[in-house]
């Protein structure tokens, strides 16, 4: 059974990355997609944190699963892959880590600041290092595959 504050996550992710979407001139009819994959990703990095300690390999985790999402799409909807990763990763985007650096930097607390900084950091990182991953093994798979698909010929 899904408690009440995941529930919440959850849609709230939709609706963030729903709402990037249409900023960002996602077509209409891939909306409910976007907020799908910004679903995905939250859970995916919900659940990480429940068995990894920190913030990098939920963040990595969701990532490759973002990324894997979007390309995907991509192949299905014959769109590019980056339209759909950008806007579906937005409620990973280490917005509040990077805030409350800042925030601590201004009040002079030192130790939180460096905290928050690594944090955000880190979270960064695993988002970059989960989508390098995925978009590595999928350019493979298709240079795998067009090479095959030409030695048939």
């Amino acid at each position: 059974m899904i408690d009440t504050q995941l529930f919440v996550q959850l849609i709230t992710a939709a609706a963030g990355s729903a709402g990037f979407g249409l900023l960002f001139h996602i077509k209409k009819r891939y909306i409910g997609l976007v907020g799908i994959g910004g679903m995905i990703g939250w859970l995916v990095y919900v659940f990480c944190t429940g068995i990894w300690d920190g913030v990098f390999l939920p963040s990595l985790a969701a990532g490759f699963i973002v990324d894997v999402y979007a390309e995907i799409l991509a192949r299905i909807c014959k769109e590019t892959s980056t339209s759909f990763f950008v806007t579906s990763i937005i409620p990973l985007v280490p917005g509040s880590t990077l805030f409350y650096c800042m925030s601590s930097i201004v009040e002079g607390n030192n130790h939180m600041a460096l905290i928050y900084g690594r944090d955000t950091f880190y979270f960064a990182l695993g988002i970059a290092v989960g989508m390098s991953a995925a978009w590595s093994i999928c350019y493979f798979g298709r240079t795998v595959r067009n090479r095959a698909e030409e030695s048939s010929h």
